[in-house]
């Protein structure tokens, strides 16, 4: 979403360049204590307006806002934050060696779209809005995909597990039951070989089944941490550059 000719002209009399260095270094600060992976960067840039040294500016842009392109008094401080972010976006990236991420097909709220068409219709911005998110989009079916082609041994407990829950199931007589002692580890009373079998058998399947989903979420937990290890100390990186 660039910044269109009124949206530039705006931020231009705001004094937006006076304060755009103090600004990025400021959200760097926030995302080397705690960038998380996914983020949508629109909360950070909000956050940093509200603090004190840019308080002045951001009431200047409002008033701005309001007075040359008569927006709604009640979109004027979303509209201030879309065109900031929009502003140092570009800058945050290089800085992150790329991890910003835009979403244009977040789902929007009724307030978002009234924005969105209002700031196009005055000139403010180009095109429609889209969510700027640190790292990336979450993609969990494609993190556990890779995760298994980076793992393969993960399937032989998985393959075995299932396999382990057909055979009680069919020694049972009931997919049920060997759901229930896969589950519950429970066992159903029985003395005859058959039944003790399918006990034994669908507890291992479940016990296989457990830990491999155990050790799948464990890795996905350290996944998103390395990455947001990582988003952080790229910022940290900058912060040192510039003491």
């Amino acid at each position: 979403m660039p910044v269109d000719k009124k949206g530039e002209e705006i931020l231009r009399k705001a004094q937006f360049n006076k304060f755009k260095e103090a600004l990025i270094e400021s959200l760097m600060k926030k995302i080397s204590m705690g960038g998380k992976y996914g983020k949508d960067l629109r909360s950070l840039v909000e956050e940093t307006l509200e603090e004190a040294p840019f308080v002045q500016f951001v009431n200047d842009l409002r008033v701005l806002i309001e007075k040359e392109s008569n927006l709604e008094k009640k979109h004027c401080d979303k509209t201030a934050e879309a065109l900031v972010e929009e502003k140092i976006s570009g800058d945050i990236k290089n800085i992150l060696r790329g991890q910003i991420d835009e979403d244009k097909d977040f789902k929007k709220s009724v307030e978002d779209k009234e924005i969105e068409k209002e700031g196009w219709e005055h000139r403010l911005w180009k095109g429609p809005i889209s969510m700027k998110l640190l790292g990336g989009k979450r993609k969990r079916r494609e993190d556990i995909s890779r995760l298994f082609k980076n793992n393969p041994i993960l399937k032989i407990p998985i393959f075995l597990g299932l396999l382990f829950l057909l055979i009680s199931a069919l020694l049972f007589e009931s997919p049920y039951r060997a759901l229930v002692v896969g589950l519950t580890l429970t066992t159903f009373p029985g003395e005859s070989l058959k039944i003790m079998i399918a006990n034994v058998i669908g507890g291992l399947g479940g016990i296989l089944l457990f830990f491999t989903s155990v050790t799948i979420l464990l890795e996905y937990i350290l996944i998103n941490e390395r990455r947001n290890m990582y988003l952080q100390e790229t910022a940290r990186e900058f912060l040192r550059r510039k003491e």
